[in-house]
């Protein structure tokens, strides 16, 4: 129970040098705001708005400035002659004329809106698609946070068996000042403190590789004596609604669908439109002016497609086929999602039975490993075989911790793939 005490005021004294702790909500708010994707965001909103504009001037009036210069091998001729009337000066060969053509659209049944609702549905499957690549990010955050938690952990179970075996070491040097103990046995637990402080090393070197990947991610400095707060264990297996970003690309990109097909019928309705001619040339209106001479000339006509041979048919049978393609795709993302949640599930039944294995472990180990303490000092046992017992119940205490880690993990992973 003392030794409980001591271990969790150790871990207390610990975490209170670390100062600040930095939780994993904060590290997945850092990394997201971190993330280039983040900054397409407004790109694509961007380059929506410029198509939206461009769909705009489709109801404003359409200029066309031609001009042309010609020569022919005939020109248009009177046949008839009157006696003592003199003809029309006959028209040049060679032809000019400089006209400005103007249309407008009077009504187009509701076009120009139907591809103004396409482009917005366009835009929003894609601004979708990036948050799914962002989404992606808190799998690595996770990752890369539960690493140092873990290694948080063990650094803590260094620290204790360090600390134990300074004690160990000084009662040994006692001993064998006093001519009770040998040297050798000094060696041993001295041997023991070296190795002690190599796994220290690369417990520490292994963290900082793990920060350095935790500030590019997101982006921030964190200190070296940053603490790491242990998130709370979410529900598992509480229920499978899933909020995951796919879900609601499938939605946008059906969306996107029947805007085609609205976009599609309406090319076959009748549209109204104004034009209007302008020009200057040789001849004119008048073919039998062979003068220059300006001209205009204004009008309202009617277009409509009247046969395509069913190709808009084919193409809404298209957009069908392209709806079954999601719903496939939907069908096997919800299959990957039950599959991943089940294996958390399993991966979480199977931590909790082990973490009550290893909690019995710890406290068979930590007596035996109290008993050893006391042999050593009474001289019935070697320092090694004091060690293995020593190294037998921080390993157990270790197992414990980290698979107390893992079971947050799951748990937090299994938040994930749910999309909470």
């Amino acid at each position: 129970m003392r030794k409980l005490i001591s271990l969790l005021l150790f871990t207390f004294l610990i975490s209170w040098s670390y100062g600040q702790q930095l939780s994993l909500d904060s590290c997945q708010s850092m990394a997201r705001k971190n993330h280039p994707l983040l900054r397409q965001a407004g790109i694509i909103d961007q380059i929506s708005e410029l198509r939206q504009q461009n769909i705009g001037t489709l109801n404003l009036p359409q200029f066309d400035l031609s001009a042309r210069a010609s020569w022919q091998s005939d020109v248009t001729k009177l046949a008839l002659k009157i006696p003592g009337v003199s003809g029309p000066e006959p028209l040049s060969k060679d032809q000019y004329k400089a006209y400005l053509d103007i249309r407008q659209k009077i009504f187009d049944g509701g076009a120009s809106k139907k591809r103004a609702g396409l482009e917005e549905a366009d835009r929003l499957v894609s601004r979708q698609q990036n948050e799914i690549e962002l989404y992606k990010i808190k799998e690595t955050v996770n990752t890369l946070y539960f690493n140092t938690l873990i290694i948080q952990e063990n650094l803590m179970i260094i620290d204790l068996k360090k600390g134990t075996l300074e004690e160990r070491i000084k009662m040994v040097a006692s001993a064998v000042n006093n001519g009770v103990s040998l040297p050798n046995e000094l060696d041993q637990l001295r041997g023991e403190q070296l190795l002690t402080e190599q796994q220290e090393t690369e417990l520490k070197s292994t963290r900082q590789t793990t920060l350095g990947l935790l500030e590019i991610v997101t982006g921030s400095s964190i200190p070296e004596n940053m603490g790491f707060s242990k998130p709370a264990i979410a529900g598992i297996g509480v229920n499978y609604e899933l909020k995951r970003p796919e879900l609601t690309l499938f939605t946008l990109q059906k969306t996107k669908l029947d805007k085609n097909v609205e976009v599609i019928k309406n090319s076959r309705k009748p549209y109204v439109y104004a034009f209007g001619q302008a020009g200057y040339g040789r001849p004119g209106f008048n073919m039998l002016d062979n003068n220059f001479a300006d001209y205009y000339m204004i009008g309202a006509g009617v277009s409509w497609n009247i046969w395509d041979w069913h190709r808009s048919g084919r193409d809404r049978s298209t957009m069908k086929l392209q709806k079954d393609i999601i719903d496939t795709n939907l069908d096997n993302f919800n299959r990957s999602v039950k599959m991943a949640l089940t294996q958390e599930e399993n991966n979480s039944i199977r931590l909790k039975s082990l973490i009550k294995s290893d909690e019995q472990l710890v406290t068979i180990k930590d007596q035996i490993s109290k008993r050893s303490a006391a042999a050593l000092e009474n001289g019935v046992i070697t320092s090694a075989d004091y060690l293995r017992d020593l190294n037998a119940s921080l390993q157990a205490k270790a197992n414990l911790e980290t698979r107390k880690v893992q079971l947050i993990q799951t748990s937090v992973n299994y938040a994930t793939i749910k999309g909470e």
